[in-house]
């Protein structure tokens, strides 16, 4: 089979690379400006803490608010942006490596991924991926609106790869908006249930993905097997 009939699409987050080490990053950068800007030592102890405890939406206000610091609009807007804009410094996993050198020039690479397109450009980069896939989506470029479940990003990828006619996987970790739209379309799902991943502890009906994994070292073969091409 050519290699231009099967395509595969990763997710980013908690696929490739932990989602847990560019919120840390991320924090870090935050707290050491809170830190020369602001004379706050802390923020990014109380940001950690907030996060591991399951906060999400509001945590630099509530990391100040335990600092017992007057805060305003203006100021977390701040911290917000940089932590946005900061250069993560985060690593794609090992298994994630070999995966892709496994499947690079040999299957369509796309990329489809949800968030801010400053904060995902800037982890596409971290990571080394900007010229690793044949496609890459980044639907906050589009608004909001478009993120995953939206089908746009799929379809976008079907119509970008050519000839690769019902021969599309989706390889990501959230059962909750990463497999319903692809499924509708009649791709084949592959979820990764990373250890350490933010919905490790989430199921996922195998109508939604046909195979789970804990890795992605797997990936190639299982496509291989879906397919009848070897890689």
């Amino acid at each position: 089979m050519d290699k231009k009939n099967v395509c595969v699409v990763f997710d980013l987050d908690d696929t490739l690379y932990l989602e847990r080490d560019y919120v840390r990053s991320g924090f870090r950068v935050v707290g050491e400006w809170c830190a020369e800007r602001l004379g706050l030592e802390g923020v990014q102890e109380q940001a950690q803490a907030l996060f591991d405890q399951g906060r999400r939406g509001d945590i630099f206000d509530a990391a100040l608010d335990r600092l017992g610091v007057g805060r305003d609009a203006g100021t977390v807007s701040t911290m917000v942006r940089i932590y946005r804009e900061h250069a993560p410094q985060i690593k794609l996993l090992p298994d994630a490596v070999e995966c892709l050198a496994r499947l690079q020039d040999r299957v369509y690479l796309g990329l489809l991924t949800d968030g801010n397109p400053v904060s995902q450009w800037a982890k596409i980069d971290a990571l080394g991926l900007r010229d690793r896939f044949d496609t890459t989506v980044v639907t906050g470029e589009w608004g909001i609106e478009f993120s995953k479940p939206h089908v746009r990003g799929y379809r976008h990828l079907e119509s970008q790869s050519g000839t690769c006619s019902g021969r599309f996987v989706y390889v990501a970790d959230n059962p909750s908006k990463d497999f319903l739209a692809p499924r509708t379309l009649g791709w084949n799902g592959i979820r990764v249930r990373r250890p350490a991943g933010l919905h490790e502890h989430q199921g996922c009906s195998s109508d939604l993905a046909r195979f789970e994994v804990s890795n992605l070292e797997p990936v190639p073969d299982l496509v291989s097997e879906l397919y009848k091409t070897q890689f």
